[in-house]
């Protein structure tokens, strides 16, 4: 794992392409951490409710509380995870979450968001570090 803050992630959407993003260990640490060491990783994304504001990935099973910097907005591009669903969301938009959500990391490659607008319900996301 690296020992700076910031640690340099690929996001593959199977069949679509791929996102390059960073995960900021300095924002939610445990939550980051986690993350980390479950890489590399492939869940199933979805969009909720066919509203294609965020591109969410239940069932991380890293259980991982609210930290003191949690809030409900998010900006677009940004990496958060949810502890009450468990799960990692991508927003594709500004949005205002009903729940406080943890940021962990941001898309670097803003441009790219809109290949999640491509992806299909169940679509295969892996998460890996890019060394």
């Amino acid at each position: 794992m690296s020992d700076s803050g910031d640690v340099s992630i690929k996001i593959d959407l199977y069949g679509i392409g791929h996102v390059k993003g960073v995960l900021n260990r300095h924002s939610a640490p445990f939550c980051a951490d986690a993350v980390l060491k479950k890489m590399p990783f492939t869940l199933r994304g979805r969009f909720n409710f066919n509203v294609k504001n965020y591109w969410s990935l239940p069932g991380v099973e890293i259980y991982k509380g609210l930290n003191s910097k949690a809030k409900k907005t998010g900006k677009k591009g940004d990496i958060l995870y949810n502890p009450k669903s468990d799960e990692l969301i991508i927003l594709l938009e500004d949005f205002e979450m009903p729940y406080k959500v943890s940021k962990i990391g941001t898309i670097s490659e803003k441009e790219n968001l809109d290949l999640f607008l491509k992806a299909k319900n169940g679509l295969n996301t892996k998460f890996s570090k890019i060394r």
